[in-house]
């Protein structure tokens, strides 16, 4: 059985450049990449030098691998990618997410995308139809199946790149009888609002109006600071300094003296 670290790497180009570092320092003989089945030969080529990476990318771009942008696909994976390359020890790197659930993950992401501006625009939620979206992105089955992969290419010291449900594939592959350990990119990470509404799905612990209400911060967070920011990065920490600020006030404001509404800004 192979020793397999599970690395959550939070959706940011921050936290993929702080996993770009462990791969670079621990010197792993196997790497899991979270991405498309599809990009394998590429992906092959580029880690055994055949090609370079501005290759691999106007080649995924050529031959439309990817269902969203290059640039968007990009900000989060290059640091990665970039690393990959240097890496100076021979190294098998796999694709393990099935390439049609990867542009299932996608177009959900576009009726989410769609569902928040309407929220924006109208003020109205209709919470079952963002439920219904969002269990798209929970499939117990696809974790099976990326686990079972993982397990099967394992060897030595294996890494392997997930987001934040990584425990779930972790669990299967103690299982199957791997040595396991969770790790993350970050020391410390606070769930943006939609992925608290995904974790409280998964647990079974979501209420209609926890949901409306999480549904209502990220409309926010689209609207106040990714809208008006230069990246995705700098909405988010904009975002956590913001809330941190807020809520570290009403913290020193006496009960009698809170604003009605301050129960929007507590933690979830």
């Amino acid at each position: 059985m192979a020793r397999i670290d599970v690395l959550i790497v939070p959706g940011l180009r921050s936290s993929a450049a702080k996993a770009a570092r462990i791969l670079a320092d621990f010197g792993y003989d196997v790497i899991f990449l979270n991405l498309p089945m599809n990009l394998q030969p590429l992906i092959s080529d580029y880690t055994s030098g055949s090609i370079s990476l501005r290759e691999l990318i106007s080649k995924v771009e050529k031959l439309r691998l990817i269902p969203e942008s290059i640039t968007s696909w990009l900000y989060l994976n290059e640091p990665l990618l970039k690393i990959l390359g240097r890496i100076d020890k021979p190294i098998r790197a796999h694709c393990y997410v099935d390439a049609d659930y990867y542009h299932m993950l996608i177009e959900a992401s576009v009726r989410i995308a769609r569902l928040t501006f309407k929220v924006n625009v109208t003020d109205r939620i209709d919470v079952d139809e963002w439920i219904g979206v969002l269990k798209k992105h929970i499939r117990p089955e696809a974790a099976e199946q990326e686990a079972e992969f993982i397990s099967l290419k394992a060897g030595g010291d294996s890494i392997c790149i997930t987001g934040l449900s990584g425990w779930r594939i972790a669990k299967i592959l103690r299982e199957f009888g791997h040595e396991v350990k969770v790790r993350s990119a970050e020391r410390q990470y606070l769930f943006k609002p939609l992925e608290i509404l995904e974790a409280l799905m998964e647990s079974g612990n979501l209420t209609r109006k926890v949901a409306e209400e999480l549904i209502r911060e990220h409309a926010r967070f689209i609207r106040d600071y990714v809208l008006t920011s230069q990246s995705l990065d700098k909405a988010y920490y904009s975002w956590i300094n913001t809330r941190n600020r807020i809520v570290n006030l009403l913290c020193h404001v006496d009960q009698s003296e809170r604003p009605v509404n301050s129960s929007i800004f507590r933690c979830f």
